[in-house]
């Protein structure tokens, strides 16, 4: 027994001595969990959008089409998938005769003769994939930050889409919309714009972007944002990235 006493003391200090961690080590931060998998999807996000077609910066203006109307994103959709057009779908949302009528006969008739049209303002949206929406700058827009000297912008964050009221069934999303959330302007331009905010008067922020991609799975026509700009009183006022 007294001979396994400095042997177990020992041990016990040995093992107490591991415990403790050195007085010289380099503490390590350790990154939360959450903040991780928020990396990694964002991450994964982009890879997704850089793997997508993408737009030629130097498109002039011209050669954007103004979207007015949800069947344009329809068109834009069908185009984008790939997949014949659903000849009925489209006529009971382009044709009130078509959807209004009850004969079989009449409603064939109808529908024979939109074929044409319908292919045709396909084909047309596979040709014209560069866009031009304008939404308005009253809640997208946040309050001037002037630590970081540019507008927190909410209208393109992950999750968030546009439709029309004459077509709700497409949507609009934008594929890197992340890289917008900070819009810089030069500061008399910002003074104008934050007035208008904080006075509820009428601004819109214009998006110039390029249809990518339809996602089958949310009536998405997905589309890069080329560029930017703040429509106020008439004038479109050219914004940069604050990242």
């Amino acid at each position: 027994m007294n001979r396994t006493l400095p042997a177990l003391l020992a041990i016990a200090i040995l093992l107490s001595a591991c415990g403790k961690p050195s007085e010289n080590a380099t503490p390590v931060a350790s990154t939360p969990a959450t903040s991780v998998a928020d990396m990694a999807a964002k991450a994964q996000v982009k890879a997704a959008a850089a793997s997508l077609p993408q737009a030629d910066p130097a498109t002039p203006g011209a050669s954007y089409v103004d979207i007015t109307s949800g069947n344009q994103l329809m068109y834009s959709y069908i185009a984008l998938s790939g997949v014949p057009p659903d000849y009925a779908a489209v006529a009971q949302r382009i044709s009130r005769e078509y959807a209004g009528s009850n004969d079989a006969f009449r409603k064939q008739e109808v529908l024979d003769a939109l074929k044409p049209q319908i292919d045709a303002k396909v084909n047309e949206a596979k040709t014209k994939r560069y866009l031009r929406y304008q939404i308005n700058g009253q809640g997208a827009l946040s309050p001037y930050a002037m630590d970081k000297a540019a507008f927190p912008a909410k209208f393109a964050e992950a999750g968030t889409y546009y439709y029309m009221y004459d077509n709700g069934d497409y949507k609009l999303a934008f594929s890197n919309g992340d890289g917008y959330s900070l819009l810089k302007v030069d500061q008399e331009a910002a003074r104008k714009i934050e007035a208008a905010r904080s006075g509820y008067k009428d601004f819109a922020i214009i998006v110039y972007a390029y249809a990518q991609e339809a996602d089958m799975a949310s009536n998405q026509v997905k589309a890069q944002i080329v560029k930017v700009a703040i429509k106020l009183n008439g004038q479109e006022i050219p914004v940069s990235q604050a990242l």
